[in-house]
């Protein structure tokens, strides 16, 4: 019946610091919900109490601060999980920009001349020297060299091209 009375008596109060701090009420309601909860549970130690009003009072400020704190922890968790979302967007991006590129490249080293195309790919994809393919394939250094120039400026013609029917078409 006492508990009955602090509770008719303080909530309207603690209902009030509450609201004035959280601005929500639902989260207001369960804060004097809380605070009259531990009361009710420490009602032994009450008694050492010598102002019970500002006790009182002081759990509702204490439960305020602590819902505001966790509401800022909660909204900086979420803002870092949306950093690391655009992050892991952005890369997803350029993986599938490098994997479109690197079929692009590959439908455009195709294209080449059948030699053109044989030490091109034993110069890029087999690591060879000019020297070691010319050797394989009984031709001069210097015709290497001039084949993979040529391979070069076909790519990058190609490349120019492909992107700018992409750049038309965005």
């Amino acid at each position: 019946m006492a508990f009955e009375q602090v509770f008719e008596i303080y909530r309207p109060g603690l209902y009030g610091i509450a609201f004035k701090l959280t601005k929500s009420k639902p989260v207001s309601e369960d804060i004097v919900q809380d605070v009259f909860k531990d009361l009710w549970k420490g009602k032994h130690n009450l008694i050492k109490v010598e102002d019970p009003s500002s006790y009182i009072f002081t759990i509702t400020y204490r439960k305020s601060f602590q819902y505001l704190k966790q509401v800022a922890q909660d909204h900086l968790l979420f803002e870092e999980l949306k950093r690391n979302l655009r992050s892991l967007t952005h890369f997803d991006d350029r993986r599938l920009e490098a994997e479109e590129t690197k079929e692009i490249l590959q439908k455009i080293i195709e294209e080449l001349p059948p030699r053109r195309q044989l030490i091109f790919k034993m110069s890029r994809e087999n690591g060879l020297s000019h020297e070691e393919i010319a050797k394989q394939l009984n031709i001069s250094p210097l015709t290497v060299k001039k084949q993979i120039t040529l391979a070069l400026q076909a790519i990058r013609v190609s490349l120019a091209k492909a992107s700018s029917g992409f750049k038309r078409f965005l």
